[in-house]
């Protein structure tokens, strides 16, 4: 059985928290160890490991510009020691961080995610925003495979002079268009009118995952205060 959306959620938000709480190098390797192997566990590939390093190396890259020349233990023209380890340091609780995020999304469903918020109480409406919300990027990648192909069926060329009227405003105006038949469809079923309506079937939330739960916080609490 797949984790419960609540129980992931909390986890990425304890890891994050103890990234930034303990602020060690040893606590943010660990959280990132287990946040990779989770993350890559969850998707089935390495896309985890691959999008934090993305995302990782031009962040430590500005952050080695800016601290290591200003150390006091100067190895090389421009270069202290104590800078690249401060850089180092900062690096490696950013990666911690974004490896949280990433593994967390991995993990969740866009379904379960709406499912569990519309009997939640945040409701119904704010389930739709969040779903629809997650939805925005694979509906955009859609609408650039769609366009791209037409582009390319009809023999047309894209550089930067027809980018624009080509590429951009078709994806927008696409995407603008599926928003619209959405809305016309949820007013079709009365989505914002008062009383009864039904409902998705709820995420299953089991009583070891709600003890686990309770369990993350603890530890997280004890772990940060220790």
């Amino acid at each position: 059985m797949s984790p419960h959306p609540a129980t992931v959620l909390l986890a990425a938000a304890c890891g994050w928290f103890l990234v930034v709480a303990v602020n060690t190098p040893l606590s943010s390797a660990l959280i990132l160890s287990l946040s990779l192997v989770l993350g890559t566990w969850a998707a089935r590939s390495v896309a985890v490991i691959a999008t934090t390093l993305a995302l990782t190396v031009p962040a430590a890259l500005s952050m080695v510009l800016i601290h290591a020349p200003y150390g006091e233990h100067h190895i090389a023209p421009l270069l202290t020691s104590d800078g690249l380890a401060l850089a180092g340091s900062l690096s490696l609780r950013f990666a911690a961080l974004m490896g949280c995020v990433l593994a967390a999304a991995a993990a969740l469903s866009v379904a379960e995610v709406s499912k569990w918020m519309q009997v939640s109480r945040v409701g119904y409406k704010a389930a739709y925003v969040v779903g629809a919300s997650l939805q925005s990027l694979p509906q955009g990648r859609q609408a650039m495979a769609a366009v791209r192909d037409a582009n390319r069926l009809a023999g047309v060329k894209i550089g930067l002079r027809n980018v624009g009227p080509r590429v951009i405003i078709p994806v927008i105006a696409r995407l603008l268009t599926q928003g619209a038949q959405r809305g016309h469809a949820l007013a079709a079923i009365g989505f914002d009118e008062p009383g009864p309506r039904t409902l998705l079937q709820p995420v299953p939330d089991s009583a070891a995952q709600r003890a686990l739960r309770w369990f993350l916080v603890l530890a997280t609490v004890v772990i940060a205060w220790i």
